[in-house]
């Protein structure tokens, strides 16, 4: 059975979901005379997390740390399995610089920072791209993405680097190539929709996720489009959307319907559709995609993909022919981190999960909400997705705080005061951590 409190919880988050969907005028507007038809729950929220008792004894033991070098797309790779991240003991602020305008209820920053070539790329809630030094902080060029007839902004941008030229997906429904070094526009193309999310690149093609619920595959030379495949469709779409992975001849895509596929990357054919949609007490699917749909990326990881809906399920699946390998009732909306053998998510109800790669079962949950009941109906607040550096789990939160979470047991074994909320990904290169908080300040955290 479902505690009230857990219930009272999904049902108040679901609510605030909906504020980030297309749909989201439609919510305000003036009452009009209820449909006729059954109602149905936007979410089944019917099932507590349980510890896994047999599991008590067993360390979590992270692997060695590894000194990365670059950043260059979401997720730290086209795998999105950085791992164990090197980072100094006693973090600290070592600078912080504007990248523009930041998030507001119509407009949202929806990309992290990515680095490379000892420069930190970012995109504000209008698309404009920033390269600030790594070392200093110091600007190195600003661009605008918005075509120069559409001066009515556009809502964030995705960004890749590969093979020396930075890649932009904007809201407007446009790509462009630029030189990482001036921020030089190379060439743009239009795309059938509007992106809002990350994008990955790999073997000459930019895969491109769109509020659409496709998936396009563009040539880097120029921009255009070598195929496309489509999604099943929902009625709600979140301003994020998560970059593909791709390992080999395979790109593995998550969608707002929850919809989970395993793609031929020269051609865009399935090879296998997995779903992680919420599903009512007849099996239908549920109605709103954001609600049960991936925002989270997608890992691949030993030749497995771990993917987590917000429906309330993680899985792992083979990535080859897809099948089916274990499914958790543990679900997020942020990405999962895998350090060697252990998944670790952020929940809706703003719990971390330490979960075993193996088999899915939970070694320990850890609530990062500490405050009383009364503060957190006043200020709501959200985590962001983990980062596992330096030997702790790194949890960014909207007040304003990075979270030095112990691997061991889930505890707080430390806070970072920030300067404004966060619950954009970090990144962790060359010892230090840079993150973007919600108002648009990209900060670089050092230690000894």
């Amino acid at each position: 059975m479902t505690s009230p409190s857990r219930r009272a919880f999904l049902l108040g988050g679901a609510a605030l979901a909906l504020s980030g969907c297309e749909t989201i005028d439609s919510i305000f507007g003036e009452s009009k005379t209820p449909l006729p038809g059954e109602r149905l729950p936007l979410i089944q929220a019917d099932r507590d997390i349980e510890v896994d008792p047999a599991l008590a004894g067993q360390p979590v033991a992270l692997p060695v740390p590894a000194a990365l070098t670059e950043w260059p797309t979401a997720g730290g790779n086209l795998a999105h399995d950085p791992g164990h991240a090197l980072a100094g003991e006693g973090l600290r602020e070592a600078w912080r610089a504007s990248i523009g305008t930041g998030s507001s209820y119509r407009r949202r920053i929806t990309s992290g920072p990515i680095l490379a070539n000892g420069t930190v790329f970012t995109a504000d809630a209008y698309g404009t791209v920033s390269a600030t030094d790594a070392t200093s902080g110091g600007r190195r060029w600003t661009r605008e993405t918005t075509p120069e007839k559409d001066d009515t902004g556009a809502v964030g941008a995705g960004l890749a680097f590969s093979d020396g030229t930075l890649y932009a997906a904007t809201g407007m429904a446009e790509v462009l190539a630029m030189d990482p070094g001036t921020g030089e526009i190379r060439w743009r193309a239009s795309v059938p929709a509007p992106t809002r999310g990350g994008i990955a690149v790999s073997a000459g093609r930019i895969f491109v996720p769109t509020v659409e619920n496709q998936l396009l595959a563009l040539s880097t030379e120029d921009g255009r489009t070598l195929w496309t495949y489509r999604g099943s469709q929902v009625g709600a779409v979140p301003l994020g959307l998560p970059a593909p992975a791709v390992e080999g001849e395979t790109v593995v895509a998550g969608f707002p319907s929850g919809e989970l596929a395993g793609l031929r990357v020269s051609d865009g054919r399935a090879v296998w559709t997995e779903s992680l949609a919420a599903s009512g007490p007849d099996g239908r699917a549920g109605t709103f995609g954001e609600l049960s749909g991936i925002s989270g990326l997608p890992v691949i990881h030993d030749g497995r993909v771990i993917a987590t809906g917000q429906a309330g399920n993680t899985l792992m699946v083979d990535l080859r022919a897809g099948r089916r390998l274990w499914e958790r009732d543990v679900g997020s909306a942020r990405s999962p981190a895998v350090a060697g053998d252990w998944i670790f998510l952020v929940t809706p109800e703003n719990q971390l999960v330490a979960m075993g790669r193996a088999d899915g079962r939970v070694r320990w949950l850890a609530v990062l909400d500490e405050r009383s009941a009364r503060d957190r109906r006043r200020t709501p607040a959200s985590f962001g997705s983990p980062l596992v550096a330096g030997g702790r789990i790194l949890v960014p939160s909207t007040l304003g705080e990075l979270l030095l979470v112990d691997p061991a047991d889930g505890k707080v074994a430390g806070r970072i005061r920030l300067p404004g909320g966060a619950s954009l990904p970090m990144i962790a290169v060359g010892g230090t951590i840079y993150l973007v908080t919600d108002d648009g300040v990209l900060v670089a955290l050092r230690g000894a």
